[in-house]
């Protein structure tokens, strides 16, 4: 179909046609005028692509100039046009030939800049002959045009063996054809199902023979390669330590970051204790060094320092934590991950040090940090014990002054203090009851709810805080709504009063009649039968003594998985985002063989179709396996039923329940009755379950309260337990 003319610049592409092409006009000054307009256009509104034919007659000259210009027209049209430069394919190639090396590696450049899959192929034979160029200029531009190839066709180039051609240019005379075919196979060992690089000693020692030579991204690019490097000896990896050193010091901090990443790796290698804390050491002052970059640097380098340290932990063991202390004129984005570093960097020694910054920053002007300063003292009280009361002096200062929102983050770090060292600080509850009219937020609400459920048989005023919440329940968080719950069962075990009695029974209604989330409703159910049922039990689940919380990682949710991948990509972009690469890149070309992507150019082999035949009789040894697996599957007994009430709070079997002295439900009575309407009301067994809960509760408002035995996840649910709502005597259920 041939490309349309808008008519508002039909006579300005007319002209440039006429000055592109016009035998009668033989000026090249007018043909390079031309020339720059056409490519300016690229584009643009007008559709230059109708020039195209004109700009291939600029080839036919011996200009220098000319050709580089018509070669940048034909670049810049492929990239959003790449079908209407297909009729100058063959032009083109023939220009790969050129005696002059620089129109060469134009040429090259520009064949391979045409995005056309089904021109794949006629592409490998002209960079073929370029990687064997003797002019270093047309190998490196190359080397980069066999990365371009892959991206378009991984297949071709894998046929037509361009990837060990590529990387003999590792051995290369010239340290700028080095550069460019690292880089080249940086690229396609992303995403190749196989081995790409397998470097050998002479090969790494040429890489860092070529380090000097180059340029400060081409030294990220060598450095990269050598991850590919597996030293074979202690010996090696010294070598390799020490000929990386001096690039520490290197002004431009992506080849910092590579440098450091290359070394993380290679000291793995290292047997020496002494060793490992000589490189570690030479490490840390560059480090500190990034923190006087500009500060979209400073919180690249911040990011990628806290994958270092979770992985890493000793390598800042010398550094001075003040580097990373904030300034007053650092942005809200670098405080937040110098914060994170400096409690990363925490120890018994400096720890108080630390604190006395965190104090200063938890009054900052900007919210943000104040609150992030709050959080790292509560950590900083988990983890140190030996500064638990001065944390609990800058809480209680926090406390007092009655900031909104540090407050918030204030309560719940009085929370996390409870839960690590329980029983130990119960004088500043009352401090926190008194900010009460002040908590907003749902988190500082579900903390102060804990803490009074969690001490409400020492706190008198437990029922009065807790109708405060009681009565703006509907309007809640599902957070509030859980922790009221929890709350409301622990102050009616510890205390049994009728307040609590009834604040519970009118909870598990409005559970039941206004709140849709299923989760709270789910709670409630879970809470009314353990309470009606032995409280003894009830207590043993609900008051169990708790495990002592612990902190976290310095990246939240980050798996063994993950960190593994990530500490191989410093300086990359997954590696300031925290997300394995496949999270959030999708390649277009895939090497189509039958194999899925894996982060670090790892892909996973399926068994391709036919290849079962191949070695005999491998279908059916397969099949004879599965009925096999099958079958021991049929043979496995089921497991036994497991007690409800004994399980309720971790999905583990756990030891059967003490035996509780009330008597038992006849067994005439089922757990899942099939007809709900034929229940015996709870009237007729209160004599049996002597729970005040029980007696709390309207006699129709639940179902008769179950034996602890727990239905089977593998088999169907009763009919009954879901039956019609004028069969059912459980509001839950309707």
């Amino acid at each position: 179909m041939a490309p349309t003319i808008d008519n508002e610049h039909k006579g300005e592409l007319a002209e440039l046609k006429t000055d592109l092409y016009d035998p009668k006009r033989t000026k090249k000054a007018l043909k390079k005028m031309a020339l720059h307009a056409s490519l300016a256009g690229c584009g643009g509104v007008p559709n230059v692509s109708v020039l195209l034919p004109d700009v291939m007659h600029c080839l036919e000259s011996n200009d220098v100039e000319m050709k580089k210009a018509a070669y940048l027209f034909f670049s810049a049209l492929a990239a959003t046009n790449g079908d209407a430069v297909t009729m100058a394919f063959n032009r083109i190639v023939r220009d790969v030939s050129d005696p002059n090396p620089l129109l060469r590696a134009i040429a090259l450049r520009t064949l391979t800049s045409i995005r056309v899959e089904n021109m794949a192929q006629g592409m490998v034979e002209p960079v073929r002959v370029g990687l064997h160029d003797a002019d270093p200029f047309v190998r490196k531009t190359a080397a980069l045009s066999v990365a371009k190839v892959f991206d378009l066709s991984p297949e071709v180039v894998e046929s037509g063996n361009l990837l060990a051609e590529v990387t003999g240019l590792l051995d290369d005379a010239n340290p700028h054809v080095i550069a460019n075919a690292a880089a080249a196979l940086n690229e396609v060992r992303q995403r190749a199902p196989f081995s790409v690089l397998e470097i050998k000693m002479p090969t790494a020692t040429k890489i860092l023979a070529a380090l000097n030579e180059c340029t400060q991204w081409n030294q990220v690019s060598l450095l990269d390669t050598l991850i590919a490097f597996t030293p074979s000896s202690e010996r090696d990896a010294v070598t390799i330590l020490e000929r990386v050193v001096p690039r520490l010091n290197h002004s431009n901090a992506s080849v910092v970051m590579s440098a450091i990443k290359l070394m993380l790796y290679h000291t793995s290698f290292l047997r020496s204790p002494e060793a490992k804390r000589s490189f570690a050491a030479k490490m840390a002052q560059p480090l500190c060094t990034l923190m006087s970059l500009p500060a979209d640097v400073q919180w690249t380098c911040l990011r990628n320092l806290k994958i270092i340290l979770q992985k890493y932990p000793n390598v800042l063991q010398t550094a001075d934590v003040k580097t990373f202390f904030c300034k007053y004129n650092d942005p809200t984005f670098v405080k937040a991950e110098k914060i994170d570093i400096m409690i990363a960097l925490a120890t018994p020694e400096n720890v108080h040090q630390i604190l006395s910054e965190l104090k200063e920053y938890c009054h900052d002007v900007d919210g943000e940090i104040a609150r992030k300063a709050m959080q790292a003292v509560s950590v900083c009280a988990i983890n140190f014990e030996c500064c638990v009361d001065y944390c609990i002096k800058i809480v209680l200062g926090v406390i007092q002054d009655k900031v909104p929102l540090v407050l918030q983050e204030a309560v719940v770090a009085v929370q996390t203090v409870f839960r690590r060292y329980p029983d130990r600080y119960e004088s500043i509850i009352s401090e926190v009851c008194s900010s009460l009219e002040e908590v907003s937020e749902p988190g500082a609400k579900a903390a102060i709810i804990w803490i009074i459920g969690e001490y409400s048989d020492r706190i008198e005023a437990a029922e009065e805080i807790l109708e405060i919440f009681f009565e703006s329940y509907k309007d809640e968080e599902s957070q509030v709504q859980l922790a009221l719950l929890t709350a409301l069962s622990k102050l009616y075990l510890n205390v049994e009063s009728d307040t609590s009695v009834d604040m519970l029974q009118q909870l598990l209604a409005q559970t039941n009649e206004s709140v849709d989330d299923p989760d709270v409703r789910e709670r409630a159910l879970f809470y009314w039968r353990l309470l009606a049922g032995d409280l003894d039990v009830a207590r043993e689940v609900v008051l169990a003594p708790k495990p002592p919380i612990e902190s976290g990682d310095i990246v939240e949710g980050m798996g063994e998985e993950v960190e593994r991948i990530l500490s191989k990509r410093i300086a990359f972009v997954s590696s300031v985002l925290f997300k394995r690469p496949s999270d959030f890149v999708t390649y277009k070309n895939l090497y189509a063989c039958g194999k899925d992507f894996m982060d670090m150019g790892e892909l996973e082999t399926r068994t391709p179709v036919g290849a079962a035949e191949e070695n005999g009789n491998g279908a059916h040894e397969v099949e004879e396996k599965a009925a096999a697996a099958a079958a021991a599957a049929a043979k496995t007994p089921e497991p036994p039923m497991v007690d409800l009430l004994g399980d309720l709070m971790s999905l583990e079997v756990s030891p059967a329940p003490p035996v509780s002295t009330h008597p038992q439900v006849p067994t005439e009575v089922p757990v899942f009755p099939s007809d709900f309407s034929s229940t015996p009301p709870l009237a007729a067994t209160k004599d049996i379950f002597s729970s005040p809960v029980m007696q709390a509760f309207p006699d129709a408002s639940f179902p008769a309260p179950s034996q602890g035995l727990a239905q089977g996840f593998d088999e169907p649910s009763p009919q009954a337990f879901a039956p019609k709502p004028s069969q059912s005597n459980n509001p839950f259920f309707d």
